[in-house]
């Protein structure tokens, strides 16, 4: 069982040092990118003063070092293809990394540009023919309801949700292909 590597406590008096605080954000920011809200927490956790911290990180945003709509454009452009979940549950993730809404939305927008536009439709269709597999066995009702709760889970709109459903259906039912045979 790996032991957890000892934290450090943190300095008995506040660091008020602009420049070494803003060393230890550099430090932060050579190993991953962050988003402001954790580079604040890490920084406030390691004894720097909050006002000190707040200029430093205006500072570093300034240059381009800090931005939070570039990190969340990043998350969503990784997040997107690797495995389904709508934008709710990406925008949760986000949330819970500490970037605003306002940011969230500016990069789901540049996301979306870039991508060419992502089809939340076709991410959770794609869910669905992964999932439908494991519960072909299933009466319809109840493959319908767990795959329901299972898009739901992941995320995405009830509207969509049912859509996704609906399509799923009419392709796996022969009777309503409007196809000739």
């Amino acid at each position: 069982m790996p032991t957890a590597r000892p934290r450090r406590p943190a300095p008995a008096e506040p660091v008020a040092d602009p420049a070494a605080c803003r060393e230890a954000a550099l430090r932060l920011l050579e190993r991953t990118r962050r988003t402001r809200a954790d580079l604040a927490r890490r920084l406030r956790a390691k004894g720097h003063v909050g006002a000190v911290v707040d200029e430093v990180l205006d500072r570093l945003a300034a240059v381009g070092l800090v931005d939070d709509v570039e990190y969340a454009r990043a998350f969503l452009a990784g997040r997107w293809g690797r495995r389904a979940a709508g934008w709710t549950r990406l925008r949760l993730e986000l949330r819970q990394r500490g970037v605003r809404d306002d940011d969230i939305a500016a990069a789901r927008a540049r996301f979306e540009a870039e991508s060419g536009g992502a089809d939340e439709l076709a991410t959770a269709r794609r869910a669905v023919e992964q999932a439908a597999g494991r519960m072909r066995g299933l009466e319809s009702r109840v493959r319908q309801r767990r795959l329901y709760g299972l898009l739901a889970r992941r995320g995405f709109a009830p509207d969509t949700i049912r859509q996704a459903l609906q399509l799923a259906e009419d392709d796996a039912d022969p009777e309503t292909d409007p196809t000739p045979r």
